[in-house]
């Protein structure tokens, strides 16, 4: 996805790391990312913003998320 828009997030350990934001969707009070890695299309995470921050969104959230993702596409 050439057009996709890239970000820099910092990871865990405080390191840069480039991605590629392929989705938004607001939902409620959230809204999510879905997002891969510049440097490996394998990596690819669902993120939440709170309060102004991302988390990773995972279990039963993440595959209610990505159902609608899947819905709207």
């Amino acid at each position: 996805m050439a057009d996709a828009e890239e970000i820099t997030l910092i990871d865990e350990a405080g390191a840069p790391r480039r991605f590629r934001v392929h989705d938004a969707l607001d939902l409620g009070d959230w809204t999510y990312y879905l997002v891969e890695a510049s440097d490996d299309p394998d990596v690819v995470l669902l993120l939440k913003e709170v309060s102004g921050s991302l988390e990773s969104v995972e279990g039963e959230e993440f595959a209610r998320v990505l159902a609608m993702l899947e819905a709207e596409g």
